[in-house]
């Protein structure tokens, strides 16, 4: 079988399975298909976009440009000082909204600075993107991104996210945080992280396909796994909301 590139989408018809759901003593798990198009109340969100994009992705909640991304101006010293200036924007304790990148980073964020963190609501996340892809697929698409620049980041951008897309990266920076990002593995703090987790993942996902979900769903203790026919990110946005009613009751 052919191999499949990172920057490619899945063949259709390609569906995988819908996993079955687990269970635990005295704890509910399984999968939620909620309704789309219902608004929350506002309250202590903060969103985390992923790499390519902005805060722009998610309008109406609290956010920032990640470095070299959109109107970043924080610092960039590596991953582990990312976490640590993330904290420090977020002024009360909130329900993180992670996507992609931002996902992993709110994972990170609610290890290491937990009283920072009430809940997640983690789209289309990995906690090792790098073990995903073959390492002659990762440097296939960063020599892309070297070569193409502009028009391989609308590529990807039209892969990874379903509307049209556009706001400002500085594209050498951005690869320096893509390529921490290849090399990130955060499987060993899974099972410390005790805020309640909802995964929301598309069964169609060409960037983080769904097992990367399942790693998460089986090693985060309190995690609940929502799987939505789609890609990256939900078409529907409105499904982000709905979800985020039962993480408000916490």
């Amino acid at each position: 079988m052919a191999e499949r590139w990172l920057w490619e989408p899945k063949a259709a018809g390609s569906s995988p399975a819908t996993p079955r759901a687990r269970s635990s003593a005295g704890q509910s798990k399984g999968f939620l298909i909620p309704r789309s198009g219902v608004r929350v109340p506002p309250g202590p969100l903060f969103f985390l976009h992923g790499w390519g994009f902005s805060s722009r992705v998610l309008k109406g909640v609290s956010s920032i440009d990640l470095p070299f991304h959109g109107r970043s101006e924080l610092p960039y010293e590596g991953i582990q000082s990312l976490v640590r200036t993330i904290a420090l924007r977020i002024s009360i304790p909130s329900i993180l909204i992670g996507w992609s990148l931002g996902a992993s980073l709110s994972l990170m964020v609610a290890y290491m600075f937990p009283e920072k963190v009430k809940a997640l609501l983690l789209i289309g996340c990995s906690a090792c993107f790098g073990c995903l892809w073959s390492k002659k697929n990762l440097r296939g698409f960063l020599l892309r991104l070297e070569r193409d620049g502009e028009g391989f980041l609308r590529e990807f951008r039209s892969l990874a996210y379903p509307k049209t897309f556009e706001d400002s990266i500085d594209l050498q920076g951005a690869k320096k945080l893509l390529k921490d990002y290849m090399e990130l593995d955060i499987r060993p703090i899974l099972p410390n992280i005790r805020q309640e987790v909802y995964i929301l993942h598309g069964t169609e996902d060409p960037i983080t396909p769904l097992p990367s979900a399942l790693t998460l769903y089986n090693m985060l203790k309190k995690s609940k796994l929502i799987i939505f026919p789609g890609g990256h990110f939900p078409k529907n946005e409105g499904l982000i909301f709905e979800v985020l009613k039962s993480l408000q009751k916490l």
